[in-house]
């Protein structure tokens, strides 16, 4: 195993062609000190602080986010408060794919959710659909009633992206199995769109051991139209879009 300054080296060098492989290794290292040693290069390393950035998050949730934080605005002065245009500028954290890249979702005191609960509901378009990305992202067993929210959202480009987010969330542990009916009660509705995009997602989500049963279901059902069913059967077969990476280090697969 290569050590972790040989690790950080290759992640330095954005043409490393092992850079993934490194990052996770960096991420899943017991190494005392590495932590130090990570945020020491941030200053330096612009041009790779955001997956530096997310490592940290990745090695602990529980991080004070003020680390990450403060590249997207100016820390205000001692005893003032932070003007309008920093503010606005932070509230960017959330709202720009950017904050996925530096692993905000990921961090639990950043309270991602409350920011994402808000744009989830935009009348903006954009809005609603980063925060549906970035919901996907959290590992969070909060996200799931926001982002099955958004399976019904009006655009159904909208509803696509809450099917993979479900995916994410399923492949990072985060449906309890408490959860599980209301998450595959809203998939399977999904089964019966117009849209092939939506039903190819909904199916895919479905198709994780945890909901399959629930799929096979609905593939008995006389209910779906034969283009969705030929998405179901390809689906229950495993050919289903690979879930898009969100970041250089994402996990590979399901």
């Amino acid at each position: 195993m290569l050590s972790s300054d040989s690790a950080l080296a290759a992640v330095l060098d954005v043409e490393s062609p092992d850079r993934r492989a490194h990052i996770r290794s960096l991420i899943d290292s017991t190494e005392e000190g590495l932590d130090d040693k990570i945020l020491a290069l941030l200053e330096d390393h612009s041009a790779v602080r955001a997956e530096l950035c997310r490592i940290l998050a990745e090695r602990d949730r529980d991080r004070d986010p003020s680390y990450v934080l403060a590249y997207f605005a100016q820390q205000p002065k001692p005893g003032r408060k932070p003007g309008r245009i920093d503010a606005w500028m932070r509230s960017q954290a959330y709202r720009s794919p950017l904050g996925i890249v530096h692993g905000i979702p990921r961090l639990r005191r950043a309270s991602a959710i409350e920011h994402y609960r808000r744009d989830v509901t935009s009348w903006r378009t954009t809005r609603r659909f980063s925060a549906v990305l970035s919901l996907g992202d959290t590992a969070d067993p909060a996200a799931l009633p926001l982002v099955v929210k958004a399976l019904r959202d009006r655009k159904w480009y909208i509803r696509a992206e809450a099917a993979v987010a479900l995916r994410r969330l399923i492949r990072d542990g985060a449906v309890a199995p408490e959860a599980v009916e209301s998450v595959a009660d809203a998939l399977v509705a999904c089964l019966s769109h117009r849209r092939p995009k939506v039903v190819e997602h909904a199916a895919a989500a479905l198709s994780a051991p945890l909901l399959r049963d629930r799929l096979v279901e609905a593939r008995r059902s006389s209910r779906l139209k034969p283009a969705s069913a030929a998405l179901v059967d390809a689906a229950l077969e495993g050919k289903v879009p690979a879930l898009p990476p969100i970041w250089v280090g994402d996990v590979e697969g399901e």
